[in-house]
């Protein structure tokens, strides 16, 4: 009788690859991941960008930028639009604390927002360094932190290597 086959790993190193691998404590991922958006259509931008990265210790709201279908899905949640702060576009606020819009502040493409995300646990995430040229533009008293631990960042990645040899 010969051993019972091994069934195919789930994922490539062999794990088994949980439906939200980003988590908070407000299970606004979950409820993003439950939505179910279609994959290349929307991004999460602002200060979630930060957090996922480890330079933000609060998450306070989940903002996502929508376009085409998953737009059009947002808008079937029963949430009513109402126009976005900046004066450019709508926000659907959805009692989850996501914050949905269907553009980025003024100067932003949403394609290219869309397009040049960076995938983190199969989320799209806004690129840090578009976030960094946003936050320094906007300049607001609440962006100072995250420019500033950006800037930590980067500091530490344009370090010299220590040589290995003793």
């Amino acid at each position: 009788m010969s051993p019972p086959a091994c069934p195919a790993p789930l994922h490539p190193y062999g794990v088994g690859t949980p439906p939200v691998l980003v988590t908070d404590p407000a299970g606004m991922f979950a409820e993003l991941a439950r939505l179910d958006l279609p994959r290349g259509h929307y991004v999460v931008c602002g200060s979630a960008t930060l957090w996922v990265r480890g330079l933000r210790a609060h998450l306070g709201d989940l903002d996502v930028l929508a376009e085409g279908p998953a737009w059009k899905r947002v808008l079937q949640l029963g949430v009513a639009p109402c126009p976005a702060p900046s004066g450019h576009g709508l926000v659907i606020r959805h009692p989850s604390g996501i914050e949905f819009a269907d553009r980025w502040t003024p100067g932003w493409s949403t394609g290219y927002l869309i397009s040049s995300a960076d995938v983190i646990d199969g989320i799209p995430f806004m690129r840090l360094g578009d976030v960094l040229t946003w936050k320094q533009r906007a300049r607001r008293a609440k962006d100072l932190p995250d420019i500033a631990a950006i800037g930590r960042l980067r500091t530490a990645w344009n370090r010299a290597p220590q040589s290995m040899a003793a």
